[in-house]
């Protein structure tokens, strides 16, 4: 689990992409002055159900800039979904096994 602190965060390079640079710049420094939230809550799953019975519900910031960098790589709607799903389980699974020790 990467782990870091706010302003860590605030001074990461982020990759942006030539087409839609300047809305996807808004919107990530939008996103980041906000509280972020655990990633489950971001990706919008309830943790006490099984991840691949939800759909993913994105807060909607998140989302927005998410859509971009989905556009930019040419994702369909299922390999959004599978995004959003591999990276619950793999946070869960993680989650989970800490929580058994």
């Amino acid at each position: 689990v990467l782990l870091f602190y706010v302003p860590e965060f605030n001074n990461l390079d982020v990759f942006i992409p030539v087409n839609n640079h300047l809305k996807i710049k808004k919107i990530y420094s939008e996103l980041k002055i906000r509280i972020v939230c655990d990633i489950l809550v971001e990706l919008g799953f309830d943790k006490n159900l099984s991840i691949r019975i939800q759909d993913p519900n994105p807060l909607p910031d998140r989302k927005e800039l998410d859509d971009l960098i989905f556009d930019e790589l040419g994702l369909t709607i299922d390999e959004r979904k599978e995004v959003y799903w591999a990276t619950a389980e793999l946070v869960k699974e993680r989650l989970d096994k800490a929580a058994s020790r």
